[in-house]
């Protein structure tokens, strides 16, 4: 019988009925067959050095026993391509720009960008300077996934649906994906784009209302360029329009913890929950890793070896991002009539070439042509229109840390799992370079501590754009000057107060000498957490479960007072009761948190909709910083954003509260009905994990993609990025905890765990969603290590033998 690899069924050639039904059978099939336990299966895969056992629990989580770490990652790239392999190869096609193959056209303009960006050169240079050890790990890993595919009788359904086939893997994939997720969670390129046209359209003292966090009123504006101004804000203009990005949705994190001064077992107690976009199947993968030297149970990435967050039996790891300004970009100037030349501070330079071939499916082809200069790729090349433009003398370059020809986070991720205590935990995060995480660990001897590590760009102390803006790359006072060393990194051993929270926050000490970022998230959900751990004398893992769960939203106890001193009016009279009587919990039963929701979302459109125009999406419509800077008349903000304020009014900006409410209420009844105190928050606010492919096609959605009623905000604790949706008024929430954990020092195995979806990829497996409900209500279960109890909640057993 073919194998996966060769075996692709062209589904377009058949009628959509047969089509549909083929599908379904599959899935079906392959869900049922996945489900069934039929005793001890054994299976053979290619570059093990002994037998392996896979013992895997009723959630699908495998517990792997190998007699070497190598044979411990080969197994896990055969699980994972056994469970996730399309979302793997997705997912290394999009870092590497070759979605179009898959997908098309459409997927043409995304393809361009990557392979401008260049992740997958850069992944390659990685490749070449990794030690040996690493790149035996590596090739390990891909060596059980292609193991999976020559003896996989089906493919993942959404194969059958393009028709198409995945490829090999390679080790260097692995490397692609863990880069396109570093490029995921650094984004302040696009942010210099959209200050720099901000800059054009506002005045300093509205662009610092606007953003609070930037210093605008002492930062210098650009130089003028010796070149073409009109070309210079088209350019802008034009990449701002094709990068364009939704706004910020809470993608972020928590982690705290407690040592054994504020347990009830006087061990460290630690909690994590990363804040990433929602999507079915989950980003991540729970696995147990057991090797001489290794025995690691935790949250994998499907398309990278090791476990990425988790515990061994003596430390235990989390992160949240850090959010540093590790992007900066330059506009680069062309010598008159020399395309390929461009300015420098040593005179003329010639940019690097590299010709890209981009398939398209349909057997069409497209070349293009990167340009590299000596800050990095130029992302103007990536759109034909800005390219265009780039003709007139400029183009824009980007400089990023995750880039580096030397860049080894992988090693972090393969070694952590090993490490024998907290010091051995926070040397080994020397390796972990990009993005930059803040690294709470925890471990059995008592120890709690965090690293906020990665790479952070040194700045000449005469660059007075700090990254805010694209820099002119002729000037070298824009260029960086290496790396924030290691040691001098926001660290932190022990706690005065026996706790360590981080949630996105500034966590620079004071009179910290770096410059990190001026982004910083607001402080709402770390000071809600420190006042909850504050508020229980000693902490288990409940507690901490409960405070991962918390809705309490502090953005409603700063802003909702405002409203509350309005004047009511008939139509707005029965709201205020109800807020009134609100303590500002964002629960799923309450009308109230969908009224504040849609108040907060008004009042953004009555104060800047019309002064910021066509950029008013690219800003967003959720700007707390912003609101509280107006509403309490800060530095005079309220009259600039508040036309219709009168000397009379006694509550800054009452009238454009006012409207904003009354907005609000129309709106809601339009899509709830006239009775608010029926309206209620868990029907307007879904937690929707949406499907890569087709979570947007209405008649297959409904299979991929998974969707909860949920509790929740912005800026609660248990935080939901939600988008508004237009048609149906609905608060989508598309980012939020992906996965949940709460890790026990003192006994390992009571240590709690949830995915937001399962652990299967196919979407008719029951383990594609088994743990949704969990999920909502803020439960978890137990992943265990000890070989006892592993045995006992072992549901199949599989072993795997050398080919």
């Amino acid at each position: 019988m073919p194998t996966a690899a060769h075996c692709v069924v062209n589904i377009r050639a058949l009628p959509l009925g047969l089509s549909l039904s083929l599908v379904l059978c599959l899935a079906i099939g392959g869900g049922l067959f996945i489900g069934l336990d039929q005793g001890p299966e054994k299976l053979s895969a290619a570059g093990l050095s002994d037998t392996v056992e896979i013992v895997t629990d009723r959630y699908g989580v495998p517990h792997v026993y190998a007699a070497s770490i190598t044979d411990a990652y080969l197994t896990l790239g055969y699980l994972h391509a056994q469970e996730r392999l399309w979302q793997m190869d997705l997912n290394r096609r999009a870092g590497s720009g070759r979605l179009a193959e898959l997908l098309g056209e459409q997927a043409l303009p995304q393809d361009r960008f990557f392979r401008v960006l260049g992740l997958q050169r850069a992944a390659q240079a990685n490749w070449q300077q990794l030690d040996q050890a690493t790149r035996t790990a590596l090739q390990a890993y891909a060596d059980g996934v292609n193991a999976y595919l020559d003896q996989a009788h089906w493919l993942p359904v959404e194969y059958y649906l393009l028709g198409a086939g995945p490829e090999r893997w390679q080790p260097q994939d692995s490397l692609v994906w863990l880069k396109t997720l570093a490029w995921n969670l650094s984004g302040n390129w696009w942010e210099e784009l959209l200050n720099f046209k901000l800059q054009q359209r506002l005045p300093p003292k509205h662009i610092a209302d606007l953003f609070p966090g930037y210093p605008y009123a002492s930062v210098a504006g650009l130089p003028e360029y010796p070149g073409n101004a009109a070309a210079t804000h088209s350019l802008t203009e034009r990449l701002l329009a094709f990068g364009r990005l939704p706004a910020k949705q809470a993608v972020g994190s928590n982690n705290w913890a407690v040592d054994g001064s504020r347990s009830t077992s006087g061990k460290p107690i630690l909690a994590n929950d990363p804040h990433l976009p929602l999507t079915a199947p989950s980003l991540w993968y729970f696995a147990h890793l057991h090797a001489p030297g290794l025995d690691a149970i935790g949250a994998t990435l499907p398309g990278i070896p090791g476990v990425v967050l988790g515990r061994n039996r003596q430390v235990a790891w989390a992160f949240t991002n850090t959010g540093p300004d590790s992007q900066d970009l330059y506009f680069e100037q062309t010598l008159p009539g020399q395309t390929q030349r461009y300015r420098t501070p040593e005179g003329a330079a010639e940019f690097e070439r590299i010709d890209e071939t981009i398939r398209i499916k349909g057997g069409q082809t497209e070349n293009l042509t990167v340009r590299l200069s000596r800050h990095g790729p130029l992302l103007s090349d990536a759109d034909p229109d800005a390219a265009q433009l780039a003709s007139d003398g400029l183009a824009i370059a980007l400089n990023w840390s995750g880039l580096a020809a030397d860049d080894s986070t992988i090693r972090f991720i393969l070694n952590a799992g090993t490490a024998a205590n907290a010091d051995a935990l926070r040397q080994m995060a020397r390796d972990f370079h990009a993005p930059q995480q803040n690294i709470v660990y925890a471990d059995a001897a008592g120890q709690i501590g965090f690293i906020a590590a990665g790479r952070v760009p040194l700045r000449d102390q005469r660059n007075v754009l700090s990254g805010r803006l694209p820099a002119p790359g002729w000037d070298s006072r824009y260029d960086w000057q290496g790396w924030i060393p290691f040691d001098d990194l926001p660290q932190q051993t022990g706690a005065a107060d026996g706790k360590i929270v981080t949630a996105n926050q500034d966590i620079t000490p004071p009179n910290y000498p770096y410059f990190i970022t001026a982004n910083w998230a607001l402080p709402y959900r770390a000071e809600r957490i420190s006042a909850l751990l504050d508020a229980t004398e000693r902490h288990d893992t409940a507690s901490f479960a409960a405070i991962q769960a918390d809705i309490a939203n502090p953005l409603a106890s700063e802003l909702l007072p405002f409203l509350l001193a309005t004047p009511a009016t008939l139509e707005t009279q029965q709201a205020l009761v109800l807020l009134r009587a609100w303590d500002g919990g964002m629960r799923e039963d309450s009308p109230q948190p969908l009224i504040f929701a849609e108040w907060l979302r008004q009042l953004a459109a009555v104060l800047y909709r019309e002064p910021l125009g066509d950029l008013f999406e690219q800003v967003g419509d959720y700007n707390p910083p912003f609101l509280a800077r107006v509403l309490t008349d800060r530095d005079g903000a309220a009259a600039r954003w508040c036309p219709a304020q009168t000397a009379d009014d006694t509550v800054p900006c009452a009238a454009a509260m006012q409207t904003a409410l009354q907005r609000a209420l129309h709106n809601l009844r339009e899509h709830f009905g006239k009775d608010m105190r029926a309206w209620r928050w868990g029907e307007a606010h879904p937690s929707l994990f949406r499907h890569a492919a087709f979570g947007g096609l209405p008649w297959l959605s409904a299979w991929f993609n998974v969707e909860t009623s949920s509790p929740g905000g912005m800026d609660s604790v248990n935080v939901s990025g939600y988008r508004y949706d237009e048609a149906s008024g609905r608060y989508v929430g598309e980012a939020g905890p992906a996965f949940r954990a709460i890790y026990d020092l003192a006994e390992p195995d009571r240590s709690l765990f949830v995915l937001g979806t399962g652990q299967s990829g196919n979407p008719l497996a029951a383990q594609y969603r088994d743990m949704t409900g969990a999920w909502r209500t803020g439960a978890g279960f137990p992943l265990l290590t000890s070989a006892e109890r592993v045995a006992q909640a072992a549901v199949r057993r599989t072993i795997l033998l050398p080919h």
